[in-house]
């Protein structure tokens, strides 16, 4: 069984016009030495791996000041610009971190596969051909900002293309090992087969088992604390508190402003927050929690998921219904007579989607996270 959800970049490299330097071994260390990244106008950073992926997060040392970033793609033959899906969008009015990414703190890039998936070929880049995303900032730098962690969403996270392949036994049909360009379906579709049926797992169990940001999630002020909506939440990035005209960032630690249980995906006040009198009832001033523009004025961005890989207890039903979603896509999308695999003899194939349903909806069930009350 291949289990492709580890969360970092086969290979990052920085470019700054003339050469390339590999810092693929700090990128990947949780506590590892810090880079420098977009030197220049004329500088990249490049990040390459054999399975696309529709996700970058970065832990930022340092902050830079940069301009209009550039994304872009290999589309087989070419470069080509793309917008991702930013950690900042402007949500709320009073918001004042709309706009794109800028390396100014902890975050997150989504790559649309809408736009990748279609074209986005293979390309070499110095020696390694990967499937490469690149990030300049062409237009000013003002100062670099350096990294300590780059990790990614691979689009094969729960399943890969060969475990649905080698489960409907395709190969004795096809006489080969995988999906191709050519066969039908296509590679790029049951790719996007897998993306829905892991999107699916998420949403239903409410917890994940593939690298995911939530960003400016909301919540009522407790001072008994509160539970993240999703789970199991490994780093939270950023938590911020309205304080009647601004949005304040608070400080992690138990001896600071309030600390996070990776266990039960509570987060604690190690403080009390004295709320300005900022809006009034009856001409008098309301101090209270909840009401006005203190509804829901507690803010939280973090990263979830459990590493499949390492999941001994959940990851393989995981992995198992995954591909049995996605096969259930495949035979319910693909003349096949009518008749499925299974062993050496063929079955009826609503017999084998009923089949596939019920294990589905069973292990999704016991799948689910237990909730905090």
């Amino acid at each position: 069984m291949a289990t492709l959800a580890k969360s970092d970049f086969d290979k990052v490299y920085t470019y700054d016009g003339s050469s390339f330097t590999d810092v693929t071994l700090e990128a990947q260390s949780p506590a590892g030495t810090s880079f420098t990244i977009l030197g220049g106008t004329s500088h990249f950073l490049y990040l390459g791996n054999s399975i696309k992926f529709d996700m970058a997060t970065f832990d930022v040392d340092s902050a830079g000041s940069l301009g209009t970033l550039k994304y872009e793609y290999y589309n087989g033959s070419e470069w080509t610009e793309f917008t991702p899906s930013s950690a900042r969008y402007q949500l709320d009015p009073n918001d004042n971190e709309g706009g794109q990414y800028a390396f100014d703190k902890d975050g997150a890039e989504i790559f649309p596969s809408n736009v990748l998936s279609a074209d986005w070929g293979t390309v070499s880049v110095n020696g390694q051909d990967k499937y490469w995303v690149r990030i300049s900032s062409p237009t000013s730098v003002d100062s670099s900002p350096t990294i300590k962690r780059i990790q990614m969403r691979s689009y094969q996270a729960y399943c890969t293309t060969k475990d649905v392949f080698q489960l409907l036994q395709l190969g004795n049909i096809t006489g080969t090992t995988d999906f191709t360009s050519s066969t039908t379906p296509t590679l790029a579709t049951v790719e996007s087969y897998i993306m829905e049926a892991q999107s699916k797992i998420d949403y239903v169990t409410r917890k994940s088992w593939r690298p995911n940001a939530v960003w400016n999630e909301y919540h009522e002020f407790n001072l008994n604390g509160f539970k993240l909506d999703r789970f199991p939440v490994y780093k939270v990035n950023e938590l911020e508190i309205w304080s009647g005209g601004d949005w304040t960032s608070k400080t992690q630690g138990r001896k600071n402003d309030y600390f996070f249980v990776p266990d039960t995906g509570m987060i604690h006040f190690s403080r009390y927050f004295l709320l300005p009198a900022r809006f009034t009832s009856y001409n008098a001033p309301v101090w209270r929690w909840g009401g006005g523009e203190f509804t829901m004025p507690v803010k939280v961005s973090y990263l979830y998921g459990e590493n499949i890989a390492t999941d001994t207890r959940e990851g393989a039903a995981v992995t198992d219904i995954c591909k049995k979603m996605v096969a259930i896509d495949v035979l319910t999308t693909t003349d096949f007579g009518g008749l499925a695999v299974s062993g050496m003899d063929r079955v009826q194939m609503n017999e084998k989607i009923n089949i596939y349903q019920s294990e589905i909806a069973d292990t999704l069930d016991s799948l689910k996270a237990f909730e905090v009350f």
